[in-house]
């Protein structure tokens, strides 16, 4: 009998230990949790050979993996919000010329040439918003990766030439030579978007250059990249805005003047990017601008 009250007691008191235990590690475990809700992190324990240091490492590396997409996904926020401004405030000018103009017409009896002056300006704001919204998509899909690239081998300087002829009429418009140089080479390398890409920089150049400038393309091939520098003697850039006329809608003060909406450079390096290439930019006031493409051999 004495044996089995014993065997009891014992069993009461192992039960009564481990329960301790049990109680002391799950607290110690919220405990744990609860500094990590509140951000306070024991870095000093998580190096340690414990079973409590290893709960904390593996807890720490759950933060740092929630941390990372918290920060990803307010970022990503702030980016749409930015974007939805940013269009609210490209879309508005035109719109309110529109409206402007329209409603003279409407609401005066206005002479002919004058008349036909304004619907000129109203034509030209309706063109404006069908080129915001033209970008606009480009740049979506771009971002949202709904663009597959179709890369297959082919010369570059095929690319190169349908570029020259898509802008040729502007250029003439300013008497603005355009110059191809330097080697022809085969690259993988998607011919539509890379086309969209060069256009986008040479539209650009055309644009900031004065009449009878001249602009030279010029072809070089490196160890593992082809170099293709697009070269104006146009206005130039700023040198505090060269790290910014790569972002969404971002235009120089001194050209404000001059027709554009701020996105041809984006699209151009996301297009170059998505290829496992760069852009790169030099420039100096007054004296023109280098931007180099580099697409990967």
């Amino acid at each position: 009998m004495l044996q089995i009250i014993i065997l009891i007691v014992s069993i009461i008191l192992m039960y009564l230990f481990f329960r301790y235990k049990y109680l002391k590690f799950t607290n110690k475990i919220l405990n744990i949790i609860d500094n990590f809700i509140n951000g306070r992190y024991e870095k000093d324990n998580i190096n340690k050979e414990t079973l409590d240091s290893k709960i904390d490492s593996k807890l720490y590396k759950l933060s740092e993996v929630v941390e990372g997409k918290t920060e990803k996904s307010n970022r990503a926020k702030a980016e749409v919000e930015q974007m939805v401004s940013d269009i609210t405030h490209q879309v508005k000018t035109p719109i309110s010329n529109i409206r402007m103009y329209s409603d003279t017409i409407i609401n005066n009896d206005l002479p002919k040439d004058k008349e036909k002056e304004f619907l000129n300006i109203i034509s030209n704001q309706v063109d404006k918003l069908e080129f915001l919204m033209d970008s606009l998509t480009k740049m979506s899909r771009l971002e949202t990766n709904m663009i597959v690239l179709n890369k297959q081998s082919a010369k570059i300087m095929e690319c190169i030439n349908q570029a020259k002829e898509q802008v040729e009429i502007l250029a003439e418009n300013k008497n603005i030579e355009i110059k191809i140089i330097g080697e022809n080479c085969i690259l993988e390398y998607d011919k539509k978007w890379t086309l969209e890409a060069i256009c986008n920089l040479l539209e650009n150049a055309i644009k900031y250059t004065n009449p009878n400038g001249k602009i030279i393309i010029n072809l070089e091939k490196l160890e593992t990249f082809l170099k293709i520098d697009i070269i104006d003697n146009g206005m130039g850039i700023d040198e505090e805005n060269i790290t910014n006329i790569f972002k969404r809608f971002f235009r120089e003060r001194k050209v404000k003047d001059i027709q554009g909406v701020g996105i041809g450079l984006y699209l151009s390096k996301k297009i170059i990017e998505n290829q496992n290439g760069y852009i790169k930019v030099k420039s100096k006031v007054n004296e023109g601008s280098t931007f180099s493409i580099f697409l990967p051999l």
